[in-house]
């Protein structure tokens, strides 16, 4: 059987014959090769005496030249070695979008949506955070009545379990003095677990508005018809910044995209979260931090999406102001918000850089359910 020639059979055939007689080539060897005539070739006239023999000078090294040849040659035959290619920019969520795509979209005739807010409130040695929450259920049928669930008495407890010791070395105090954020007497919030004073509300709202309109005012036929396609969604993603521009914001559509990952904590098909997370993770703005454990204690992706950063107002006599910076926490597993969170900036006001001063979360009890409850148990009827 024939087998292919190797690196040493090229260079065998490549050599000249004399080179088989030994390593070493001697000047007669080269006289004899430039000498030697072919058959009907006319005699040469000899060298005139006390010329230099260019070819003996340019032989060895066109034989080296035919060896870095045929090396050449064998390298280029050779199969190329892997290229191992960095990572790409906010690969994790374009990796996120592709395992979401294929889920299916939800059922159920209302979309409940569960909002837990947090502020943090230094308060003599520990940190606590004051919590509110507000429920609705907003229906598929605009024809079909919304319900609105809110805790008008907010509670605090202690922000981490660090804070929950010291609270309880002072002394664990039921209630704690709340932030003054104007000139007037400060009050008091309870420490408690959950808020309390739950009031609800159950009517047909005829414009089918839903409740967030951080992006633009939706119907959920208006959600449920954002497009998929890439060029069709960013049309879509304009025309709500010219929706905006008529409000008066002057800002530039870059600066107004990173507002749309809001629509990721709203009521859409997996798909539709899909190619918005896409779209998102394309900017130069976006940036992936890592994985976090978001305020309610559940696992997510942490991503800036290029938004500007705020103040916390702590009072304005003297004004006493901290900056913050904001990320959004995605759910691995569905590309829904989980929270969106705030960071202080930097070391003041009781506050350490990096610390959470505050944040808005979706309940774990978020999602596509069934019709309502009638009248919500705990809860008294406000007007």
């Amino acid at each position: 059987m024939s087998r292919k020639p190797d690196a040493m059979d090229l260079l065998a055939m490549a050599r000249p014959a004399s080179l088989d007689r030994g390593s070493r080539v001697s000047a007669d060897d080269m006289l004899s090769m430039a000498t030697a005539k072919a058959p009907g070739e006319p005699s040469r006239r000899p060298s005139r005496p006390g010329r230099p023999r260019l070819w003996v000078l340019w032989a060895p090294l066109a034989t080296a030249a035919i060896v870095v040849l045929v090396f050449a040659l064998v390298t280029n035959l050779a199969p190329a070695p892997a290229v191992l290619k960095p990572p790409g920019i906010n690969q994790e969520l374009f990796d996120l979008a592709d395992r979401i795509e294929k889920l299916p979209a939800g059922s159920g005739a209302y979309w409940r949506d569960v909002r837990i807010d947090g502020n943090h409130l230094p308060s003599g040695g520990y940190a606590l955070v004051v919590v509110g929450r507000r429920e609705t259920w907003q229906p598929r049928d605009p024809a079909d009545p919304v319900l609105t669930q809110v805790w008008r008495q907010v509670s605090a407890r202690p922000a981490t379990a660090e804070d929950e010791r010291a609270w309880r070395a002072a002394g664990a105090p039921d209630r704690v003095k709340e932030h003054c954020e104007t000139s007037r007497p400060c009050g008091s919030v309870p420490v408690a677990a959950e808020p309390k004073d739950c009031r609800y509300t159950l009517r047909v709202d005829p414009t089918g508005t839903y409740p967030d309109r951080t992006v633009d005012e939706f119907t959920m036929a208006d959600l449920a018809a954002i497009p998929t396609d890439p060029a069709e969604l960013m049309k879509q993603l304009r025309a709500y910044y010219e929706i905006w521009n008529g409000r008066g914001f002057t800002e530039p559509f870059e600066k107004f995209l990173p507002t749309t990952a809001n629509l990721l904590g709203m009521p859409l098909s997996p798909a539709q979260r899909a190619a918005i997370i896409r779209a998102l993770a394309g900017l130069p703005t976006t940036r992936v931090v890592g994985t976090v454990t978001d305020p309610l204690g559940r696992r997510g992706i942490s991503v800036d999406f290029g938004g500007a950063g705020s103040f916390l107002v702590y009072s304005h006599t003297p004004l006493k102001e901290l900056p913050v910076y904001h990320r959004q926490i995605l759910d691995p597993g569905t590309g829904e918000t989980l929270s969106r969170v705030s960071y202080a900036a930097r070391t003041a006001l009781g506050a350490t850089k990096g610390e959470v001063m505050g944040y808005h979360a979706r309940g774990p009890e978020s999602g596509w359910t069934g019709p309502p409850a009638s009248p919500p148990k705990g809860c008294r009827k406000g007007k």
